[in-house]
């Protein structure tokens, strides 16, 4: 089970591809792996009120929105970076 004290991040980004081909390797290789998503339009600037409603969306990049965070348990860490790093490279 990975838990908060035992895991490792794999990925961190913006990019949706990059996060589902992460994901889809981990997936192949039967690593188990859990994600977090935040959408940074959505975060509060302050106790009232969202970037969005402080900004408006004019401007924003619609792809540059979403935060992926991809974790892997720390036994698992070296096996899957050496995997997304050799399948990019290929």
């Amino acid at each position: 089970m990975i838990t908060f004290f035992n895991r490792e991040t794999v990925y961190f980004g913006f990019d949706m591809q990059e996060f589902s081909r992460v994901c889809n390797i981990l997936s192949a290789h039967n690593i188990k792996y859990k994600y977090k998503v935040n959408n940074i339009a959505g975060q509060n600037m302050s106790h009232r009120s969202t970037v969005r409603s402080q900004t408006g969306s004019f401007g924003m990049n619609a792809e540059l929105q979403h935060e992926y965070e991809l974790f892997v348990h720390k036994k698992d860490i070296d096996y899957a970076m050496q995997l997304v790093n050799d399948k990019k490279t290929s």
